[in-house]
């Protein structure tokens, strides 16, 4: 019997590297089956993923040995949407895909309609694609994945880019796809809640790019919990735990663990929060881009050494923000003040050496074509003497793991590497405020946390930073506060504990809140703020 998709005694080594990135790896998968491939950031997901899609060496370049077994029509969806669209408009870029098929022009306008009801997305067809959020966005890239009618479908980290709520949506029309379908599916995933469930098989690959690994998800996530560990896999919060069994039994083991995680947290929460010596603060302030306003009315002051996150759907203007705080985007009313000093009198100079900047896509802030030339940029630009940049910048690499690929140009690295470098960059100085745009996104669990170890020293030295992102959990276990943007208004301004702890605010905005706040709000148990 032929095999339908896999691959045997395979090796994949990129032209501009002497390791392989894949060794002696021997999959088959089955017609139907749900895989979900995991490993470290850097350990060859992707590779694997794009090797079985065709993709290399079609059209990315490398070095492939052993034997592939390919479909003949495959669709794959990439960690950014941006990256697959071609056309202006929602209806044009389906249209596209129909084209591939030759499906008549005729026959096309029903089709479109039936696919953007499939994925959820109720927009009209001819919304640019630009305007769309970032949940939108994935609803159209698996819409116009449809249209070619794939024998399997690959997803790359499918809903790294989204909100917790807008990950939970597209998970869910995944899984209901594949209960009407019964298609071929196989995940790249970081985080596993909401995908585990009903996947019928894990692979694992270790940092050198063997399986170490393969099986139902119970047996992998029981038997390789230490391989896991040391591989920074996050583990699920709650598979194989059912939560109704949590909700009901106050014995269950997990049920025991959240609720002595909620009473640390209501020992420690504070309810007053005093502003003495804000390092930067906002006026009245309207923020957007273009002609369009996105938030209104933003009055807001951060203290010195405060740590401070911006939560939101996607679109509300998280990063937006961001930006605007420091003349990177143009505000459209009101005052900005740093250190006291409006906004608009600092020179870029002055101000660069008092903030630094971390990118949502690392490649925006990449000049330099070395990794080691790219973190000690900054040094040369202030010349520092070459024994303190060449110091700096090796323990930099040491501490973010790119020992490896120092000498790498940094568009080549694989996301998470490009993330980590992102930071280290900024890490180099001992700017007064750091302004850091999804920080963990894209990056393994030993990772995330030692970046957070990293910045929480920088915190304790006097440093003030401010951080999007969509993990909660980062929220609640390392913000002094957190600002939280929701139709146009800054909805919330306080206290981790005193969001979450908010379950009407919740509610209305769609915030997710960690497992143990889940669990208070299910119980109804009386929450005090």
């Amino acid at each position: 019997m032929d095999m339908f998709l896999g691959c045997n005694d395979l090796s994949v080594r990129y032209y501009n590297r002497s390791e392989h990135i894949l060794k002696n790896i021997t999959l088959s998968i089955n017609k139907g089956e749900k895989v979900l491939i995991l490993g470290p950031s850097g350990g060859g997901k992707s590779t694997l993923i794009s090797t079985l899609a065709g993709i290399i060496p079609e059209y990315i370049e490398a070095e492939v040995t052993g034997q592939v077994f390919l479909r003949d029509n495959v669709g794959i969806m990439f960690q950014d949407p941006d990256s697959q669209f071609c056309m202006l408009h929602v209806d044009e870029e389906i249209a596209f895909s129909l084209e591939n098929r030759s499906v008549p022009q005729t026959e096309m306008d029903n089709i479109i309609s039936n696919l953007m009801n499939q994925v959820g997305l109720k927009v009209d067809k001819k919304t640019p694609i630009d305007t769309l959020s970032g949940g939108m966005k994935q609803r159209l890239a698996l819409a116009c994945l449809l249209a070619l009618e794939p024998e399997v479908l690959f997803f790359d980290e499918p809903t790294a880019q989204l909100d917790p709520a807008g990950r939970k949506e597209i998970l869910e029309i995944l899984h209901r796809l594949s209960q009407k379908t019964n298609q071929t599916m196989i995940f790249v995933e970081h985080m596993l809640d909401g995908c585990i469930e009903w996947m019928d098989r894990i692979i694992m690959l270790n940092e050198g790019g063997n399986v170490i690994g393969d099986g139902e998800p119970e047996d992998i996530i029981h038997h390789f919990t230490n391989e896991m560990k040391e591989a920074g896999i996050w583990r699920p919060k709650l598979y194989p735990s059912k939560w109704i069994e949590v909700i009901e039994n106050p014995s269950h083991p997990l049920s025991i663990k959240l609720s002595k995680q909620f009473k640390s947290k209501c020992q420690t929460a504070i309810k007053d929060y005093k502003i003495e010596n804000p390092i930067i603060s906002a006026e009245n302030v309207t923020i957007g881009y273009g002609r369009k306003s996105i938030v209104k009315e933003i009055n807001l002051a951060i203290d010195k050494g405060e740590w401070i996150s911006i939560v939101g759907e996607n679109g509300s203007g998280k990063s937006t923000l961001l930006k605007s705080l420091i003349r990177l985007e143009p505000i459209k009313k009101g005052n900005i003040f740093i250190q006291g000093k409006e906004l608009t009198n600092w020179s870029d100079r002055e101000l660069y050496e008092q903030v630094g900047f971390v990118f949502q896509n690392p490649e925006h802030q990449f000049i330099a074509d070395t990794v080691f030339e790219e973190i000690a940029f900054g040094g040369s630009q202030r010349n520092w003497p070459e024994e303190l940049i060449y110091a700096k910048t090796k323990r930099l690499i040491q501490e973010f793991g790119l020992e490896d690929h120092e000498n790498e140009h940094p568009f080549i690295l694989s996301f998470g590497q490009k993330r980590r470098l992102s930071v280290a960059t900024m890490l180099l100085f001992d700017q007064a405020l750091l302004l850091l745009d999804e920080p963990t996104f894209g990056q393994d669990e030993k990772t995330t946390y030692k970046l957070m170890k990293q910045l929480k020293e920088r915190q304790k030295q006097g440093t003030t930073i401010i951080m999007v992102t969509h993990d909660m959990d980062l929220v609640d276990r390392y913000s002094d506060r957190v600002l939280l943007l929701n139709k146009g208004k800054m909805a919330y301004q306080g206290t981790p504990f005193g969001l979450f702890s908010n379950q009407d605010i919740l509610q209305k905005t769609k915030i997710i809140p960690p497992l143990h706040y889940q669990l208070m709000h299910e119980r109804r148990e009386e929450i005090l703020v």
